[in-house]
């Protein structure tokens, strides 16, 4: 590839973050640009369907939008330096499992510290949405920015984010913070000396919301210094642990990644569980239809569950079980010994139900929007 790809994203953007942290990693040429430009009015949103990012265009034309479906395209097309799926079975189920948490498990952190503290983070959050307007920005421009903040505040109460929730979102938010602390004092990446796609989900909501909005960024900073540090790790083109010469790269599954799948199955396990409740229970569809009314808007329905010693209520989104499905194929995949290791590892945890969770639906991806399957 001569010229570089485009990527339209945005510095204040969830998926954005993990898409340009793996081009960054496999060192591929691209040009970031804000989703508002005449090109991508035209050309780009007609094609995708929705106003949407992470979208990338190719020099030839070609448009992939979605973070996965981003770096499986980018993977599948050789521009990896190293494949970020492991080889080793047991460790390509748990980043699987890792991606899947990273982008669906850590939302509602990630939106309750964005949106429910305007006091302490609107002049941050007003220039990341509207920054591109630059200082001649009409009216209109800054009215339609207001808008779109208003939008994505008004998503809290559907996710579960309430004055009856909260108090439990950071309390579990500041025991996740202390496990990967734990983990990135010893280890400079999920499994070792380089990153995987588990990695790469897990930047989804630690580093676009979490490492950069004023409010949680601090919290890390001060308490979770290491994880903050594998945040700009996740950003620089080398390896970046200079600072860990202590650190001796090895094979082996480091024994500090354990209490994060223990974090796993107690806080999101049951979630996953009643979305397939919630999925099961509905009728079934015909193959290739749209899997929500509003592809803009994507609901399935809403359910409750535990966590911690409050229950949640929130709706049940299809782009979850598209995500939960490449946990479980893979796992279906496998043969009988490896089954048995995956299992093996992950029942003493909690989490071995996890990679037989499986619906009596499918979701699949078709032309950017979520399709029965």
């Amino acid at each position: 590839m001569s010229a570089p790809l485009t990527l339209y994203g945005m510095k204040i953007s969830m998926f954005t973050g993990k898409v340009r942290s793996y081009l960054i990693k496999h060192a591929i040429a691209f040009e970031e640009v804000a989703p508002v430009n005449a090109h991508f009015q035209t050309i780009i949103l007609p094609q995708i369907g929705r106003r949407i990012i992470p979208v990338i265009e190719m020099p030839d034309g070609t448009i992939v939008q979605d973070s996965t479906d981003i770096i499986d395209y980018l993977e599948d097309q050789g521009f990896g330096k190293v494949s970020v799926y492991p080889q080793d079975p047991l460790q390509k189920i748990l980043a699987l499992i890792l991606e899947l948490f990273g982008d669906e498990g850590l939302i509602r952190p990630a939106m309750h510290y964005r949106w429910n503290f305007p006091d302490r983070t609107h002049g941050f959050i007003s220039h990341g949405f509207g920054g591109w307007q630059g200082p001649d920005a009409s009216q209109d421009m800054k009215t339609q920015s207001r808008k779109t903040m208003e939008k994505f505040a008004g998503l809290l109460p559907a996710l579960g984010i309430t004055s009856q929730t909260t108090f439990e979102i950071e309390r579990s938010f500041d025991e996740l913070m202390e496990i990967l602390d734990t983990h990135f004092e010893r280890t400079p990446y999920i499994f070792g000396d380089r990153p995987n796609i588990g990695d790469y989900g897990m930047m989804c909501s630690l580093y676009a919301h979490l490492a950069r909005d004023p409010v949680p960024a601090s919290r890390m900073k001060d308490r979770a210094p290491n994880l903050y540090r594998w945040t700009e790790r996740m950003n620089s083109p080398h390896g970046d642990y200079s600072d860990m010469p202590y650190y001796k790269p090895n094979a082996d599954l480091p024994e500090t990644v354990a209490p994060l799948f223990q974090y796993i199955a107690k806080y999101f396990l049951p979630e996953l569980i009643m979305n397939i409740e919630v999925l099961d229970a509905l009728p079934k569809a015909q193959a290739g239809t749209p899997a929500s009314i509003n592809p803009k808007m994507a609901v399935l329905g809403f359910g409750s569950f535990e966590h911690g010693d409050v229950s949640i209520g929130c709706a049940v989104r299809p782009s979850r079980f598209y995500m939960l499905q490449r946990v479980t194929d893979d796992f279906a995949a496998l043969d009988d010994a490896a089954q048995k290791q995956v299992l093996g590892y992950l029942q003493p945890l909690g989490l071995a139900s996890l990679v037989k969770l499986t619906s009596q639906h499918r979701i699949k991806r078709e032309n950017h929007i979520e399709v029965w399957g």
